[in-house]
């Protein structure tokens, strides 16, 4: 630790401009305006995530938005690319153009703003766990015209959760042509090696599976996965007197070479495992060029503003997979080291599916002061997909849809500090692809009409302290297994529930984001043997986070997080539910400065109190919490 210290001292000196705050300031809690989602580097607290929404996922519903604009991902893009993001849902997508059913997770981008910045970090975690990374931000053409430029790595030793190497990196450019408007381009890119497979446990009849050893690598050392993913784009904004012109164009790439699963099927509670199976694939491949033009105009008085938006929205998206080969490896124990000589596998032919989507959106925006707001957009969609399966046999598989998709939102001032909200929204969104454990394994259904009603409350407390209190009800066709664990359509799925958020300042220096989320998913028309609640599904997620900066310094600041979750249902048949369970963190911030280097000290225990819990997926699969965790990590801003 003293030796980093010292070089970053050093390297102050190659520096001759002034430089500006970036990773010591970092903080999701003091950045967040409410509960339900917000992340900022590596830091991510909410009752929402990019992956969950109100039960549902729109990351794989296809709702990702860079910089506002559409963007299809298809992989995630490097952490070095994305300054932060947020869930728009519920409240926090009032004035969002083009709201969706699911939500939309929102990513801002790193970007030069005009200073001259170099920033690094350096984490140690237990159990064998580096990572680090540096990002520069440099002027080309006085504050105009700029670079950022970033790259991470990280290697990983932890059993049974994120065990591999990792690698990422990102340049962006941007141009300010004139005041207001900014063209920004960028390339990134990240890759993971050494990726062990993580045991996945599926429980025989409705017990839970025993504890295994979070100390124990059981999962086959010759099982390593390899995968890629780039992103690349440019987003322009330019003002136009009462116009304004956005646009974005971009590509999202990810390559699986290799990649392996391991299931542990029929396990019981004595902890034998009736059938291990090894899930063998290669040459997966999946790409996207997806964008968005949007022109608007505005005009105001001295209380009405009047917003109308014109957009258009596309994507042309491949995707090759199938062609995988399963192998069981017989009866074993959860509990216990069962390794096998590495095995040879012969893939069969790949499966193909293109997808060919444009949207055309008319929209329109009213702001009231001190009244209210309007929101009203139609859209028309066309959508076509066409699948081209590896069995000669079988045909050639075409979907088409060309709905009308509409929403409407509203705000109410009831009082000064009292608003009210509500809104409806219909959408086409995808669908979920088929997991490991299916026959039909990373098959992608067609995409998905999909609808939304939501309303609630926002409550001005103080001028720096807001209460949200929500309620909401989402429908959707319902994809999981079937008897014969083939993955397809077994009716709809209604999610009801409701939300709360507390955020803000408590005091002078204690700022709190609390949220919990009510939840009362239902399935309708499914067949026999099918219950009537969602697999993976709970009822209740509840989080609290805390930061205290004590009054009379700068320096020092603590944190506390707790976050707890119902227990999740665990089979189709309803008949066995995992525990509840609840984790615990604590950290702190020490700030200080070494010359004009200016220094965070980060410290922070996950899960607190080493509580053992299960996680369960959507399929029903049975992955376990990780075990009590340290960090720590120094940062500078040079």
């Amino acid at each position: 630790m003293a030796r980093l210290t010292v070089l970053l001292a050093g390297t102050v000196l190659l520096l001759s401009t002034p430089v500006y705050a970036q990773r010591t300031t970092n903080n999701a809690v003091t950045a967040s305006d409410d509960a339900f989602g917000r992340a900022v580097g590596s830091e991510r607290i909410g009752i929402y995530s990019n992956e969950d929404v109100r039960g549902f996922n729109p990351v794989e519903a296809g709702n990702v938005r860079i910089d506002g604009l559409y963007f299809d991902q298809q992989s995630m893009p490097s952490s070095r690319l994305i300054d932060s993001s947020s869930i728009r849902v519920g409240y926090a997508a009032r004035g969002y153009p083009f709201p969706a059913p699911t939500g939309i997770a929102d990513l801002r981008t790193e970007k030069f703003d005009g200073q001259r910045v170099f920033s690094m970090d350096i984490e140690r975690e237990d159990r064998e766990n580096f990572s680090g990374s540096v990002q520069v931000k440099l002027p080309l053409a006085g504050d105009r015209l700029g670079i950022s430029a970033g790259f991470g790595a990280r290697i990983a030793r932890i059993p049974q959760g994120r065990h591999g190497n990792f690698r990422s990196g990102a340049i962006a450019i941007s141009w300010k042509p004139y005041d207001g408007a900014s063209i920004d381009s960028f390339v990134s890119g990240f890759r993971a090696s050494k990726l062990r497979a993580q045991p996945i446990i599926f429980a025989a009849g409705a017990v839970e599976p025993p504890r295994v050893s979070r100390k124990l690598q059981f999962g086959q050392p010759w099982a390593d996965s390899i995968f890629s993913g780039q992103a690349l784009g440019v987003v322009a904004k330019l003002p136009m007197g009462s116009m304004k012109l956005e646009a974005g164009l971009f590509r999202s790439v990810r390559d699986d070479p290799n990649t392996f699963a391991e299931l542990l099927l029929g396990t019981d509670s004595t902890g034998r495992v009736a059938n291990r199976v090894i899930i063998a694939d290669d040459d997966n491949f999946t790409e996207s060029t997806s964008g968005e033009v949007r022109l608007s105009r505005v005009w105001q008085s001295a209380t009405l503003r009047h917003t109308i938006l014109a957009a258009v929205k596309g994507r042309k998206q491949s995707r090759i997979y199938g062609g995988q080969q399963s192998v069981s490896l017989g009866a074993s124990r959860v509990d216990s080291v069962a390794f096998v000589a590495p095995r040879t596998f012969t893939f069969g032919a790949d499966d193909a599916s293109k997808v060919r989507q444009f949207t055309f959106g008319l929209g329109y925006d009213l702001q009231w002061r001190a009244r209210g707001s309007l929101g009203l957009a139609v859209q028309k969609s066309d959508y076509q997909k066409d699948t081209r399966f590896a069995n000669p046999a079988l045909p050639l598989l075409q979907t088409r849809d060309k709905p009308w998709l509409f929403s409407a939102n509203t705000t109410v001032n009831i009082l000064p500090s009292v608003l009210a909200y509500g809104g409806f929204v219909r959408g086409l969104e995808e669908s979920p692809v088929a997991p490991d454990v299916a026959s039909n394994r990373n098959e992608a259904p067609p995409a998905v009409r999909t609808s939304q009603k939501d309303a609630g409350v926002r409550v001005a407390i103080t001028e720096k302290l807001s209460l949200i209190a929500g309620v909401f009800s989402l429908r959707k066709p319902y994809f999981n297994l079937d008897p014969v664990s083939r993955f397809r359509q077994l009716g709809s799925v209604t999610n009801r529930g409701a939300e709360f958020s507390l955020a803000g300042s408590l005091a002078p220096g204690l700022t709190v984001v609390a949220g919990t989320l009510l939840l009362d998913p239902k399935i309708s028309g499914a067949p026999a043997g099918i219950g009537e609640r969602p697999v993976g599904s709970f009822k209740r997620h509840g989080i609290a986070n805390l930061d205290w900066k004590p009054a009379g310094q700068t320096a020092w600041s603590f944190d506390i997080a707790v976050d707890s979750f119902s227990g999740q249902m665990a089979n189709r048949a309803n008949t066995l539910s995992a525990s509840a369970r609840e984790s615990i963190a604590l950290g702190s911030r020490y700030r200080f400065k070494l010359g004009e280097v200016k220094l965070l000290l980060r410290a922070q225990v996950t899960n607190l109190l080493d509580a053992y819990d299960w996680k369960v997926s959507s399929s029903g699969g049975f992955t376990y919490v990780l075990p009590r965790t340290f960090s720590l990590n120094l940062a500078a801003d040079i």
